[in-house]
């Protein structure tokens, strides 16, 4: 049985650039999605994504989860620059 997909979006970054100074240099509006691997080639650095993981991991594997702002939860960064927003991707 596979999980679901999550999607992760990079909703905010409180730089003067706009640009996380991390590894991976997100900006607003990235995305990303989480599924069965990393995002990569140009993915998550990996400090925001051990933060990420957790709740990514639970999201992918349970059905039943109530978050407070409706069908999405967002998670800050460790270095506290950036706001991700993660939400399971809609099967079409």
């Amino acid at each position: 049985m596979p999980g679901k997909d999550i999607l992760c979006e990079v909703a905010s970054v409180r730089t003067t650039t706009g640009v996380c100074p991390g590894s991976a240099r997100c900006r607003q509006g990235d995305t990303f999605i989480l599924g069965a691997r990393t995002p990569e080639p140009s993915g998550l650095c990996g400090r925001a994504f051990h933060a990420l993981h957790p709740m990514a991991f639970a999201m992918r594997w349970s059905d039943k989860m109530e978050f407070e702002k409706g069908d999405f939860v967002e998670i800050t960064c460790p270095d506290g620059f950036v706001t991700f927003r993660l939400s399971r991707v809609q099967k079409k």
